[in-house]
């Protein structure tokens, strides 16, 4: 009572196959249902929601033009302690 190697070897081949079969669907599936989210999401006309976003880019961009503003003055702070320092030896 043996395996056969040609039966072995058969089995796993149709396993394989099904396996592949199965992640293709699966994957077209959810790659569809994703690309349906975003089209739902571009051809949204929710006022409210267009609101929102808009308020969000604007936030983010005060907040960029904020850090700008903060980073500057570390850099004038870093030079004029480095010319005292340099003026002190």
């Amino acid at each position: 009572m043996g395996f056969n190697l040609g039966e072995v070897i058969g089995l796993i081949s149709v396993s394989a196959g099904v396996l592949v079969l199965f992640g293709a669907f699966a994957g077209a599936y959810f790659f569809g249902k994703a690309r349906a989210q975003s089209e739902a999401l571009k051809s949204s006309s929710d006022p409210q929601l267009l609101a929102r976003l808009t308020r969000v880019e604007q936030i983010v961009e005060t907040t960029a033009v904020e850090v700008e503003r903060i980073s500057e003055g570390q850099r004038f702070t870093t030079r004029l302690l480095g010319e005292k320092r340099s003026v002190e030896s």
